[in-house]
């Protein structure tokens, strides 16, 4: 058994979940070797807590969660907040007012809900595909106007998402800087995350571990996607699933079978315990 592992951090979707948003078996045989052998399990997810509460229960993690790519850090079992590091209301309005200069579609993160405009649905389910897929409640608070948006958004959002062309995403970022010093991330190819500074996987992977008294040399961290590059560079084992993107993979140390394989399990039992399963 790996002595030196304390704290196991997972990214959900494309990673700790399969394609079909289940939980493989393996997966929750994972965790629990691991809580009984005293490893910490935390989720670091683009999610928020409403639409990862159900998977991180299923799943039996409950100690703390970082939801909403890094910005919130929860204790599944209090709900208690420990740390949130939400955008400047005052920077909010000027950013969505950019966003929908490059936006196809735009919403706003808070801890248990999403805040959008109703003339955005039909943009959201058509480029989003195929909603089977989908799993956790996404609480949706929807208004009409843009002014609206802005005033329902200001001191909730933790995280303002984009949904976007790829050549857009730097123009976009340029002009923000205008207003202020923010992240920019993103899973996937089609959206970014504007966040702000200093919020990232790799941060809220810092500060959990020394909530647990760890250091990153006690660390093992998973992902899939380039949102998850940050942790994967923290930990002292970087993780990516096979199914990961390219420039995920060359920031591991390790590559795992894909999710639809359970390769978070399947790694976690070999390179944690020495078992081939």
């Amino acid at each position: 058994m790996n002595q030196d592992i304390k704290l196991i951090v997972t990214d959900l979707d494309g990673t700790f979940l399969d394609s079909y948003k289940n939980i493989p078996q393996i997966n929750i045989d994972a965790v629990k070797a691991c809580k009984e052998a005293g490893i910490h399990v935390c989720p670091c997810s683009a999610r928020n807590w409403s639409s990862l509460k159900d998977i991180a229960e299923e799943a039996g993690m409950d100690g703390y969660i970082m939801g909403c790519n890094g910005v919130l850090i929860m204790d599944a079992k209090t709900e208690e907040i420990h740390y949130r590091n939400k955008l400047d209301p005052e920077a909010v309005g000027p950013l969505i007012r950019i966003a929908m200069k490059y936006g196809t579609r735009i919403s706003v993160m808070a801890n248990d809900h999403m805040i959008s405009m109703k003339s955005m649905r039909r943009e959201f389910a058509s480029h989003r595909g195929d909603i089977r897929v989908r799993r956790g409640p996404h609480k949706m608070v929807e208004v009409d106007t843009l002014e609206e948006f802005i005033e329902a958004a200001k001191d909730e959002c933790n995280v303002l998402f984009v949904w976007m062309d790829h050549d857009d995403h730097l123009p976009m970022y340029t002009e923000m800087c205008d207003v202020g010093d923010f992240e920019l991330s993103a899973a996937d190819e089609d959206h970014v995350y504007v966040m702000a500074k200093d919020s990232t996987k790799g941060n809220a992977c810092d500060i959990v571990a020394k909530l647990y008294g760890i250091g990153p040399e006690n660390v093992m961290c998973f992902g899939d996607g380039k949102n998850d590059i940050p942790m994967l560079r923290y930990a002292s084992i970087g993780v990516a699933m096979e199914n990961a993107m390219e420039q995920t993979k060359d920031s591991a140390d390790y590559i795992a079978p894909s999710n639809d394989e359970g390769g978070f399990g399947k790694t976690v039992f070999k390179l944690i315990f020495g078992e081939d399963r």
